[in-house]
């Protein structure tokens, strides 16, 4: 099996699918990676930057972790990301050059306008693609647009300890988000966990999922 995971930003894939890749490397897949922006941004407030260079550095240092193959795209701007369509065509080309069978991207309700415009760019590039699932970044909600996950990967306590040692490789982020991060990431994903009975769990809403047998996924529905 062949897997794209697409990010806006160096970290969301680690965030939202890092294990689940994981997971599926062990089964024999293949995987590949591709973020949209260069993911740099100043907080003036906070006093907190993240440049261009670091955020590279940082993030091509988890890819290696993590096994994945960085497929490069045309770099959109952090923040003011919008559909783009030389980039929708070069993730089609992505797909059709290293059939790709499998794609993880961005949950179409979610606040960051950069996750919502990669959303928008992958529904259209990834629309012939047979397994297509949508991961949670930021926790952010309201009453019109909830993330309501129907696939799960389980995880024990031991093997969950991984995500932390992957996105602590993003440096810069972690000690300016570590400890919002163990509420909205760490906690969350514990409660996904009690909901398909395990200790931890990655949650995925489904745009398309033909090969469920294959992935080894855990329903909601089903349990």
């Amino acid at each position: 099996m062949n897997v794209l995971a697409v990010g806006a930003h160096w970290d969301d894939i680690e965030i939202g699918c890092g294990l689940s890749i994981k997971r599926l490397q062990q089964r024999g897949a293949r995987v590949f990676g591709a973020v949209l922006t260069a993911s740099d941004y100043i907080v003036e407030e906070d006093n907190h930057e993240r440049q261009k260079q670091i955020a590279l550095l940082e993030g091509n240092s988890a890819f290696e972790k993590l096994g994945i193959i960085h497929k490069h795209t045309s770099p959109l701007p952090n923040q003011k990301m919008v559909y783009d369509q030389k980039v929708m065509q070069e993730l089609e080309t992505i797909v059709r050059d290293e059939k790709i069978d499998l794609v993880f991207t961005h949950w179409f309700g979610d606040h960051n306008t950069d996750h919502v415009a990669s959303w928008e760019i992958s529904r259209v590039a990834f629309r012939r693609v047979r397994n297509l699932l949508q991961y949670q970044s930021n926790s952010y909600f309201d009453n019109i647009k909830v993330f309501t996950p129907q696939y799960f990967w389980g995880f024990t306590a031991e093997e969950y300890k991984q995500k932390e040692k992957f996105l602590s490789i993003h440096e810069t982020e972690w000690e300016y988000r570590k400890n919002r991060w163990q509420r909205e990431i760490f906690d969350r994903e514990r409660f996904w966990g009690y909901q398909c009975g395990h200790d931890y769990a990655e949650a995925f809403m489904v745009t398309r999922l033909v090969d469920s047998h294959e992935l080894g996924l855990f329903s909601k529905n089903k349990l």
